[in-house]
């Protein structure tokens, strides 16, 4: 038992307008069980991201003997190398974009995966971006020296 409001999944559907209302309008992040074991947590998009503002992609800078750059996102093991620091970071935007879809139209593989599991908040916070700035926007670079 959590100290959350639940509410059975039969109700929650029956009443499923007012439960929209007391979790958007309300603030009330609220779990919705379906037979024994079975919860979800229903919470505002807005709150989801404040939770997940503490996962910062924290992006590291290389500068190459060859000139290229290349950008190294450990959490994630992402990795991505161009001719210009701007082409770098457009290419990796691209990668983690295309890592987070992966990952989610395969979460059990990933969720299962002892190296890949702890990805999903970064991942949950990728995907609610709604544009490549957005994404922009979470990197920390960090250049190397």
């Amino acid at each position: 038992m959590t100290m959350l409001p639940e509410i059975q999944f039969t109700e929650a559907r029956n009443q499923f307008s007012s439960l929209y209302d007391s979790v958007f309008d309300a603030f009330n992040p609220t779990i919705v069980k379906r037979k024994r074991t079975e919860e979800i947590a229903l919470l505002r998009v807005d709150l989801l991201k404040a939770v997940l503002s503490r996962f910062t992609l924290n992006v590291e800078v290389l500068s190459e003997e060859d000139g290229s750059f290349t950008l190294a996102l450990d959490q994630l093991e992402l990795y991505a190398n161009s001719d210009s620091l701007e082409h770098t970071v457009s290419d990796f935007i691209q990668d983690v974009k295309i890592y987070a879809q992966d990952y989610m139209a395969r979460p059990q593989l990933f969720l299962q995966s002892p190296n890949r599991k702890m990805h999903f908040p970064y991942i949950l916070r990728i995907l609610l971006c709604e544009n490549d700035e957005e994404i922009r926007g979470l990197l920390e670079f960090n250049y190397a020296s």
